[in-house]
């Protein structure tokens, strides 16, 4: 009979391979994309500092920065990122229950 902590470190190792393994087909299958013009991109920046200031274009690029994470080859990195984190903390807690059954 398998126990509640082996059965939680089992589906934290599942999931941390499944989110490789999707991590790796979105990669395979993703295109690079074309990248936006770099002359327009500082124009619009400049007109947005003009009218919002630093914090507004610093919140520009961090939004910017986070929509990125969901498209392409980031968005790649970012499925195998998180299903190594949500793996790595089910094991993690699989190791915990196991230590209080010990006890």
């Amino acid at each position: 009979m398998m126990t509640a902590s082996r059965l939680v470190r089992r589906i934290g190792l599942a999931l941390a391979a499944a989110g490789l393994v999707v991590g790796a087909i979105v990669y395979v299958s993703a295109s690079s994309g074309a990248d936006p013009d770099p002359v327009a991109q500082q124009r619009e920046m400049r007109e947005l500092e003009r009218l919002g200031g630093t914090a507004g274009v610093q919140t520009v690029k961090f939004d910017q920065w986070m929509g990125s994470l969901w498209h392409g080859r980031r968005l790649a990195f970012t499925l195998a990122l998180l299903g190594l984190a949500i793996g790595g903390a089910c094991w993690h807690v699989g190791g915990l229950m196991d230590e209080e059954t010990q006890d």
